[in-house]
C-alpha cells in the first residue's frame, strides 16, 4: 500500500470540510481509490470529517459522513450514537428512534442514549416506553437530573402528582438551577390544591429567571 503523506491528508480533510456536503461523497471515494486506503483508515477519515462538519453545523454533511461508516460497520455504536444525537437535535423523531434503539440494543450501558431514547418516546406520547428508557438512564447515572425531570413530566401526564413532585424535588436536589423544575413543582402543587407550596415554587422560578436575565 502507498505511504500517505499526513500533511496532504490534513489538507484534503480541510478542503472537503470547506466545500461541505458537495464533496463528502465523491472526494473521499476518489481519494480512497487514488491512495488505496485501508478500511480502518477510511473509517477514521469519515469519522473525523463527520465530527468537523457537525461542529460547524453542517448536519447533513455529518450524517452522510457517518453513514459511510455504518455501511461497512453497521454495529459501530459510537457512530450510531452520534447519528442518533444529530437526528434528535434536528427533530427527526423516526430516524432518532430507530438509531437510538440500535444503540441501546448493542450497548445497554450508555446513560445519554437511554435518556435521548426516553425523550423521543415521550415526545411521541409513548409514555410507558419513555418511563422504561429514562429509568434505565437513572440506573446507569443516579445523578441524571434531566431524566428525573422527564419522569416527573410523565407522572404529571397521568395525573400522578405525588410521583411528579417526588421526581421534580429530586431534580432540583441534583440541579438547583433547573428553572423549569421549579415551575413544574408549582403546577403540580397547584393541581393538588396546595396553593402555598405552589406559590413558593413559582416565586422561586421567577427569582431565578430574573437573576439569569
Amino acid at each position: 500500500m502507498a505511504v500517505i503523506d499526513t500533511s496532504e491528508l490534513q489538507f484534503f480533510l480541510k478542503a472537503v470540510t470547506i466545500h461541505g456536503k458537495k464533496l463528502v461523497d465523491k472526494s473521499i471515494d476518489a481519494y480512497n481509490n487514488l491512495f488505496q486506503i485501508d478500511p480502518e483508515s477510511t473509517k477514521e477519515i469519515h469519522n473525523e470529517l463527520g465530527d468537523d462538519l457537525e461542529k460547524k453545523g453542517n448536519y447533513d454533511g455529518a450524517i452522510k459522513a457517518y453513514k459511510k461508516i455504518i455501511l461497512t460497520d453497521p454495529a459501530n455504536v459510537n457512530v450510531l450514537f452520534k447519528l442518533g444525537k444529530i437526528y434528535t437535535r434536528l427533530g427527526q423523531s423516526a430516524e432518532a428512534l430507530e438509531t437510538l434503539r440500535k444503540v441501546t440494543m448493542l450497548d445497554d450501558n450508555i446513560p445519554e442514549a437511554f435518556y435521548l431514547l426516553g425523550s423521543i418516546y415521550f415526545s411521541t406520547d409513548a409514555n410507558a416506553e419513555a418511563q422504561t428508557a429514562l429509568s434505565r438512564a437513572i440506573v446507569l447515572n443516579p445523578g441524571y437530573a434531566d431524566a428525573y425531570y422527564k419522569i416527573g413530566l410523565i407522572a404529571d401526564a397521568r395525573n400522578d402528582h405525588d410521583s411528579a413532585i417526588k421526581a421534580y424535588l429530586r431534580t432540583i436536589e441534583l440541579k438547583p438551577d433547573f428553572v423549569k423544575a421549579y415551575q413544574s413543582l408549582g403546577f403540580a402543587y397547584e393541581a393538588k390544591g396546595l396553593r402555598d407550596e405552589a406559590v413558593k415554587y413559582f416565586k422561586k422560578s421567577l427569582e431565578m429567571e430574573h437573576k439569569s436575565s
